[in-house]
């Protein structure tokens, strides 16, 4: 697979973010309780992580099961679109319902998600291009990331 090494470097990133969530759960936020907002955020941080794991390794496994690389990219963009549509329409719903929406951090989020769908999705229709793909995960990853930092900050005030 052309770029795998790329590929595998962000699931090792991933694997790291999941790992710091560990961090947030020492952490006692103003008031000593987790709002429902922030418990969602620290469940996005280690769900998202692992799905950027396996999304990142899936076009490899294609690649190892069709042997050909536009075909691995094609078919592992359209599955991952598929899977991150349903996540996205989850985690709006959870967001709603938890008025996160309201945050600026939450405004980004509700953008983040959506942008990688739509990424990946172009991907499997348009450009079968591993740059594409990465750059989607990348754009996935930063839900966790952005939530990390948000759960941080909001412990630190």
């Amino acid at each position: 697979m052309p770029s795998e090494v790329l590929l595998i470097g962000i699931a090792q990133i991933a694997v790291v973010i999941a790992g710091f969530t560990a961090v947030t759960s020492a952490l006692t936020p103003p008031g000593g309780a987790w709002t429902a907002d922030q418990r969602i955020r620290q469940r996005a941080i280690v769900s998202t992580s692992f799905n950027v794991v396996f999304e990142s390794l899936l076009p490899v496994i294609s690649f190892a099961w069709f042997g050909d690389a536009r075909t691995a990219l094609v078919l592992s963009s359209a599955a991952v679109a598929i899977y991150a549509g349903w996540v996205v329409l989850s985690r709006a719903r959870q967001f709603l319902r938890t008025d996160a929406i309201r945050s600026r951090s939450g405004q980004i989020l509700f953008v983040l998600g959506p942008l990688a769908f739509v990424l990946f999705a172009a991907n499997a229709v348009v450009f079968a291009s591993v740059a594409v793909y990465a750059v989607a995960l990348c754009v996935q990853l930063s839900v966790a990331v952005l939530s990390f930092y948000t759960l941080v900050s909001s412990a630190s005030s």
